[in-house]
């Protein structure tokens, strides 16, 4: 493959990682590429959805929409008030590429500050949002609207995907749910008119009556008639298969047996389009989870405590999701809006938890330091057959508002030139292209405003395979990529950060993680064992240290790491800190996890037992994703107790359970691993 680097001018573009997928689009769609629709998430400069509307209006008629959720929005004092000049508002939009591009220039005339640029999403869709929320979960008259609780009662609501929401563990009867709420986000409507189906329990006890016959659940007719499978769909939901993440997650948080189920545990759920779980970078992830939130926030308010004008109900949210890239320290989009939306409030206490990510072991984290040399470089292995595209992110430390030139950095593909540099500065690209002047990767300089304040260099490389032909391919192997030092102090960091990148089970879109092996690298100890700690004394860029999760760098979420619960010690997967400390302020909002609980039973018995997709059925998972569950079901627990239940709480009762295991080697895991310790949590099931 000939291959040839060229320098060319920057885009101006805020997000270069927008404005590659947006040019890529173009050049392997061709004509068509104009009339695809686009969804982003928008963070405007002090502006209102009123003045973004009326600027785009003018210039853009037909070919964008501002979902009419936010309409309804506008309406509840306690969300985000898009009618009010607010500093930091979020915004979903539908639009065209032309629209996406030009709310992408910096210094654009829209107000608009920052885009993170979603899924590529159908007419239907689109239709759906461009019209007032669909009253499918409203039919009933307003006093009934409101569900009036017993004091103790705890919301729980789970965010995930392929929710099999009619398990007998969300039930409490036969033809009875516990679940107040769903929102399968990609369901068709039964007319036609779009795609998100919600349901509220009396219809969900409907399609129970409906689809049991002799003392048994037809899950098949239920989840079809639900719109939750579709077998001839391009498009799938993981309820069709055995075990699904998103049903196994929400039994550890609020699954009981039928016949025992917990009267205060009412359960609300939110199913995310396939298209979005199947990313696992979290790229198209952000416009998903504010409806997500938005619509869990809306219905949590119906739950009263003792009288329709009660006091609402406490809500534990579980968010078992997370991500390898972006600045780590609590300002990317995800993280402020978590801390945002689901801060709790005078009229409700709310708590969040997240997971603390997997990629201990993923080597796809380094931390490039120049005090022992004037140069850096990393390995970066690109795997062959795969079928998306690869991003490597290289943070600046934090810079006065003319950034210096920190470093200049590099890229050798395999068996190519070596690029022209690119500085930490405006402006400066290179383009790497094929023989017939096709790009196959870029890497571009860009600055992340306030909050963040920060400089990125990204390299963005096409898939190595692809089943269509107009997918311009990149060359698989090793991808050199060399940081020269700057003007930055001796004490300050590089964090490079390579995008999540993987096939999850089911999904096929044909992802393979790209990785650093620099030679330094050291994985295994002197008797063949994994190492999850990087070495004492090791110089090598290549770091477990920093790996948790980008989503979980905020302030309110409660942040879970995952252990072997029969030796207690923490699974070699689990994600570390620490994390970087925003701009300005003395300390970082953490350094780790919270706590850490049961990920797995123990080295022969992997993973929890949670349910399956089918009545009666339980399966096994792993992961952190399942241990922030468990303490989602004990924060709950602590709530309906009267205890604050928040971060300090639960680290409390890390250090006091803790303090109960036997001594190992080492006695005390290290905090940014573990957090305050190691939760003694029993297996619901």
């Amino acid at each position: 493959m000939q291959l040839l680097w060229k320098s060319e001018d920057q885009s101006g573009a805020i997000d270069p990682v927008t404005d590659y997928r947006l040019r890529q689009s173009a050049s392997q769609t061709g004509a068509q590429a104009s009339d695809l629709w686009w969804s982003a998430l928008l963070q405007l400069d002090g502006g209102t959805v009123a003045a973004l509307d009326a600027a785009l209006g003018a210039a853009f008629a037909g070919r964008y929409v501002i979902p009419a959720e936010h309409l309804e929005d506008a309406a509840d004092p306690d969300l985000s008030d898009p009618d009010l000049s607010d500093p930091d508002l979020i915004v979903t939009i539908y639009a065209k590429p032309d629209v996406m591009t030009a709310l992408n220039l910096s210094g654009n005339d829209y107000g608009v500050k920052t885009v993170d640029l979603g899924a590529q999403v159908s007419d239907a869709t689109v239709t759906a949002g461009s019209a007032l929320p669909d009253p499918e979960d409203e039919i009933a008259p307003a006093s009934l609207k409101v569900k009036v609780v017993d004091p103790g009662t705890v919301t729980v609501a789970v965010i995930d995907d392929g929710i099999a929401f009619g398990h007998n563990l969300f039930r409490d009867g036969l033809t009875s749910s516990r679940v107040e709420g769903m929102f399968i986000m990609d369901a068709p409507k039964p007319n036609g008119s779009g795609v998100g189906r919600k349901f509220n329990r009396r219809q969900i006890n409907a399609l129970l009556l409906k689809h049991t016959h002799n003392g048994l659940l037809d899950d098949e007719a239920f989840y079809t008639d639900a719109g939750s499978i579709d077998f001839s769909s391009p498009y799938f939901s993981t309820t069709m298969f055995r075990r699904a993440h998103g049903t196994h997650v929400m039994s550890l948080a609020a699954g009981y047996p039928m016949e025992q189920a917990h009267a205060k545990r009412p359960i609300i759920a939110v199913q995310l389009p396939s298209k979005v779980t199947e990313d696992t970078s979290g790229t198209n992830l952000a416009p998903s989870l504010q409806k997500a939130i938005r619509y869990i926030l809306r219905r949590s308010k119906q739950i009263r405590i003792g009288a329709p004008d009660g006091p609402i109900a406490p809500l534990v949210v579980n968010f078992s999701y997370g991500n390898f890239a972006g600045p780590h320290d609590g300002t990317s989009l995800i993280a402020r809006m978590l801390d945002r939306e689901l801060a709790s409030t005078p009229e409700q206490e709310i708590r969040v938890l997240l997971p603390a990510g997997n990629s201990n072991m993923a080597q796809a984290h380094a931390a490039v330091s120049f005090e022992n040399a004037d140069a850096v470089s990393l390995d970066l292995n690109v795997m062959p057959d795969d079928l998306s595209s690869n991003y490597v992110q290289m943070w600046m430390p934090y810079a006065p508002a003319t950034p210096p030139d920190f470093v200049q950095v590099r890229v050798t593909p395999p068996h190519a030139p070596q690029s022209m540099v690119v500085q930490a500065i405006a402006g400066s690209k290179q383009v790497l292209h094929d023989a017939q002047g096709n790009v196959v990767a870029e890497l571009g300089y860009s600055f992340e405003p306030m909050p963040t304040a920060r400089g990125v260099i990204t390299l963005a490389v096409n898939p190595t395979a692809s089943h269509d032909p107009a997918v311009h391919l990149a060359p698989s192997g090793r991808w050199t990529i060399e940081l020269t030092k700057g003007v930055i102090d001796p004490d300050d960091i590089v964090e490079v950060r390579i995008k999540r990148d993987e096939r999850l089970p089911g999904y096929p879109n044909g992802a393979r993680q790209s990785y650093f092996d620099n030679a330094c690298y050291v994985k295994v100890n002197e008797i063949g064992m994994p190492m999850p700690v990087d070495p004492a004394g090791s110089d090598c860029p290549i770091k477990r240290a920093g790996t948790l999760s980008g989503f979980a760098c905020g302030k309110v979420p409660i942040v879970v790491g995952g252990l072997t619960q029969s030796n207690g010690q923490l699974a070699v997967y689990s994600s570390a800190g620490p994390i970087s400390k925003v701009r300005g302020k003395p300390n970082a909002n953490r350094e780790g996890p919270d706590a850490s609980a049961r990920s797995d039973d123990s080295l022969v018995q992997i993973g929890v037992m949670g349910a399956g997709t089918r009545s009666g059925s339980m399966v096994r998972m792993n992961g952190t994703s399942v241990a922030a569950p468990l303490v989602a079901r004990m924060v709950a627990d602590g709530l309906e107790a009267g205890e604050t239940a928040d971060r300090a709480w639960v680290e409390a009762a890390a250090q006091a359970s803790d303090s109960s295991y036997p001594p190992l080697d080492p006695p005390n895991p290290f905090a940014t691993r573990t957090g305050g310790g190691r939760l003694r949590l029993p297996n619901p099931f």
